[in-house]
């Protein structure tokens, strides 16, 4: 089965699943759990996004979460490395804690937002843990009732739609999530329509063309050298110069993984930039795919460059503007 295209725009409100490889767990502690808040609130900082509900379930995770000029993809995988790197050190094992790619749909904030919420805060009623959702630990919910503190996450969006002062906003906040209770979703939170968008018609198509159109921008081969020379602190002449150095040849590599996937690109118009045989460029191309495959820290590390450099902040906000 092909995978479902991930969509960037800023302002895109998405809901998140991540869960633990094989359905084991992700969490073996309290401390662990706090720990997951503390790199949430990190990567806010980071990266400018907002979360609005978060639920902690055993062997699983869900966000709402809203981002700015940085990607879903981005986030995710960053949040997802540094919380395995601290449990395998902590635990002292290895490999993977998560299970493949997180899972993420495109929801329409105007019209779904308090429901996504809702749907996040009830997880834990929903799986016979708590009668009521207050009264679990690990979720946001507390927190829109004031009864926990998390300064990073974000309430006032949900919040603004149930009252006009906070405690009037609060009550009605939380009788609507009680009225969910035992009450069959219409809104399909765990796989939107095809595409993966849960919207109406008009919002479906509105989102796909805007974000159809800023994503056909293709990069130019220079720009797109010059881009890895910045990021990799390296000149021109380094990346055409003839020796083997590791950290030229592995930049050539990265060029010819992004070239061989573009649709205006081509190897043989690089191969004639750096004065190489193609077919040796395909070959560091392969060798690097098939190095992601093994290391999950290698694939991250690719996928965040090329975040960087096709899914670009820069190319989104020309796009808005």
């Amino acid at each position: 089965m092909a995978r479902r295209r991930r969509f960037h725009l800023p302002s895109t409100i998405y809901h998140v699943m991540l869960r633990g490889n094989d359905g084991q767990p992700i969490f073996f502690s309290n401390e662990d759990r706090s720990r997951m808040c503390l790199l949430m609130q990190e990567g806010i900082e980071r990266f400018g996004h907002s979360i609005h509900a978060f639920c902690f379930m055993t062997n699983h995770i869900h966000f709402a979460i809203q981002v700015g000029d940085v990607s879903i993809s981005r986030i995710m995988q960053n949040l997802a490395f540094r919380y395995t790197r601290y449990i395998n050190k902590k635990h002292k094992r290895i490999g993977h804690l998560f299970q493949g790619r997180f899972k993420s749909i495109v929801v329409d904030g105007k019209r779904y937002l308090k429901e996504l919420v809702r749907y996040i805060h009830l997880n834990p009623v929903r799986a016979n843990l708590v009668n009521q959702p207050e009264k679990y630990l690990w979720s946001s919910h507390r927190a829109y009732l004031e009864l926990d503190e998390y300064t990073w996450l974000t309430r006032d969006h949900v919040l603004k739609n149930f009252g006009n002062s906070l405690n009037e906003a609060i009550n009605n906040f939380n009788r609507f999530t009680l009225n969910g209770i035992g009450i069959e979703m219409e809104m399909d939170f765990k796989s939107g329509d095809s595409d993966g968008i849960l919207g109406d018609e008009e919002f479906v198509d509105e989102f796909l063309e805007t974000v159809e159109g800023c994503q056909n921008k293709e990069i130019e081969l220079l720009e797109l050298v010059l881009k890895l020379c910045k990021r990799f602190n390296l000149s021109e002449k380094d990346i055409l110069s003839p020796g083997k150095q590791r950290l030229e040849s592995h930049v050539r590599a990265i060029l010819a993984l992004f070239v061989r996937e573009s649709k205006k690109l081509s190897l043989e118009e690089l191969a004639t930039f750096l004065a190489r045989d193609p077919s040796g460029l395909s070959k560091l191309a392969n060798r690097l795919e098939r190095k992601c495959f093994l290391c999950p820290t290698l694939a991250a590390e690719i996928n965040e460059l090329r975040e960087w450099i096709y899914n670009s902040e820069v190319q989104m906000s020309e796009c808005q503007a």
